[in-house]
């Protein structure tokens, strides 16, 4: 039986991975996540995805039956980059940016296996976030405290309050691990989700 790798150190990607019962390892990649000159939100999120999940395939050379997955999530607004905020000040600068606006969260997806197959794509999910006043932005940062997440906003909690209307067909996308992707994905390999979860 193969193995399953997340490169990852993301709590919220694990959660979203255990939340299917599989049983999987979670390892470090080693990754540069500053955007190249010019690159697209697009390609950036499909360039990090691919570079995590190769990082930790080279750390596994001398092991066989795994499959590594790598992901990363690029939050953007009109081509605008809006990374984790870290601070709360930059966290209500991003909340302000998007009041009233159609943000774009594109997460990817990549997979490498020990025998060499791969995958990887992008998915969107838009999010249209209501007309927010400073006194709202404030009250958010301060509940959900989400200063380690792009976008400043964390959707599974109070963050959806701040919404309008939302776009995508799988809202995991949107939380940090497209996980219907990742299903398709594993099915391309000839595996089932099923192949992985905890037996009794």
């Amino acid at each position: 039986m193969r193995r399953l790798i997340l490169g990852s150190t993301s709590p919220y990607r694990k959660k979203l991975l255990a939340s299917l019962g599989v049983t999987f390892t979670q390892m470090q990649p080693d990754t540069d996540e500053r955007p190249n000159k010019d690159e697209d939100p697009r390609s950036l999120a499909l360039r990090l995805g691919r570079s995590k999940a190769q990082s930790v395939a080279d750390q596994l050379q001398t092991e066989a039956h795994w499959i590594c997955i790598g992901s990363d999530q690029v939050c953007h607004l009109e081509r605008k980059l809006y990374g984790k905020p870290g601070t709360s000040e930059q966290a209500a600068l991003q909340l302000t940016a998007f009041s009233g606006c159609w943000v774009t969260f594109s997460t990817s997806l990549a997979l490498i296996t020990s025998d060499g197959q791969k995958f990887s794509a992008v998915e969107d999910y838009e999010c249209r976030f209501r007309t927010l006043s400073r006194n709202e932005i404030e009250t958010y940062i301060q509940l959900d405290q989400p200063l380690d997440c792009a976008g400043s906003f964390k959707a599974e909690q109070a963050g959806v309050t701040l919404l309008r209307d939302a776009k995508g067909r799988d809202i995991n996308t949107l939380y940090g691990l497209p996980l219907m992707l990742l299903s398709e994905a594993l099915q391309s390999f000839s595996y089932s989700i099923f192949d992985f979860i905890k037996k009794p």
